[in-house]
């Protein structure tokens, strides 16, 4: 039988609603029109309507029992919106007939009488079912979350907010998760690396070309003797004491006056120069210049790798 009925949000009934409890097995409930009556035999009519989300109903000893109600709305689904004429009478019931319902009523006498049985059966076992669970999470909780806190703290993240959180995870992994299983010492190194300190940014070593150096030390120019022209009075004897370079420097000074920049007399005269001009011709001067463009670059090329070489070092 029903104990108790809640009617919350639902036609006449505001969110506080009603709760009717203390009912028995017969009961009188009686108002006004509009005052709710229809909406109580209603929800009984219909207790899985969506509309009655609100409301609820408590059975003796969670026995839920058929529920048969005649109203209005009744009335109206079985005989229309008309008059019903005329009187409807039930028929004497045969002798069979009354054995068989007394045998039908022990029968469901017995079946509510092992209803009762099985569902504190069901009770009990839930209690054991929750104090297992309630074991099983505090030993998640416990034996590994605290455990292992330090270790893997950051990979906990996300499901140590509460110790249901932690072990829902925990099952999830061990149902769902098909990666190769690791010794806890595996895995904290794993933790190391993943969660400790964020490695530095290393550039990669770069790529140092010699192929310019090379091509610059393979010139031909340097397997060759630069000297001027061999046709030329004072080329023997340039080329005899090997003072081409000397001679060479000193020229700027011979445009200037008549004084020998070597040795200081005015011993230059206009064929002198022109012979030394004529000496260091222009194969002379673009060889020298092409030896001393190299060479130049050839100490800026060398400075860079250097430099390079010092970058990776540090």
């Amino acid at each position: 039988m029903i104990e108790q009925i809640t009617i919350k949000k639902i036609a006449t009934f505001d969110a506080n609603g009603i709760q009717i409890n203390d009912l028995k097995k017969v009961n009188f409930i009686y108002g006004a029109n509009a005052s709710g009556k229809t909406t109580v035999s209603n929800y009984l009519h219909n207790l899985e309507d969506d509309k009655y989300n609100s409301c609820s109903i408590k059975w003796k000893n969670d026995n839920q029992l058929q529920t048969l109600v005649y109203n209005k709305d009744f009335r109206e689904r079985n005989f229309g919106k008309g008059k019903i004429a005329g009187i409807f009478t039930l028929g004497q019931a045969t002798k069979e007939q009354k054995e068989e319902i007394e045998q039908k009523i022990v029968a469901l006498g017995k079946l509510k009488e092992e209803g009762t049985q099985k569902r504190a059966t069901l009770n009990t076992q839930k209690e054991v079912k929750q104090k297992l669970e309630d074991t099983f999470k505090e030993t998640c909780w416990s034996k590994i979350y605290k455990k292992y806190e330090n270790d893997f703290k950051e990979a906990f993240k996300g499901s140590i907010n509460s110790k249901d959180n932690f072990k829902t995870k925990l099952l999830q992994e061990f149902a769902n998760n098909q990666s190769s299983l690791l010794t806890i010492d595996e895995l904290k190194e794993k933790a190391k690396t993943i969660f400790g300190e964020q490695p530095q940014h290393i550039d990669t070593i770069s790529n140092i070309i010699f192929d310019r150096i090379l091509e610059i030390e393979n010139n031909e120019i340097w397997n060759k003797i630069i000297v001027g022209k061999a046709d030329v009075d004072i080329a023997k004897l340039i080329t005899k004491l090997n003072i081409n370079d000397w001679v060479n420097q000193g020229r700027n000074y011979l445009r200037e006056d008549e004084v020998c920049p070597f040795c200081q007399q005015k011993t230059i005269t206009n064929n002198f120069k022109k012979q030394i001009e004529h000496f260091f011709d222009e194969t002379y001067l673009n060889e020298i210049k092409s030896m001393k463009d190299l060479k130049s670059e050839y100490e800026v090329l060398t400075q860079n790798i250097i430099n390079e070489l010092n970058t990776i070092e540090v």
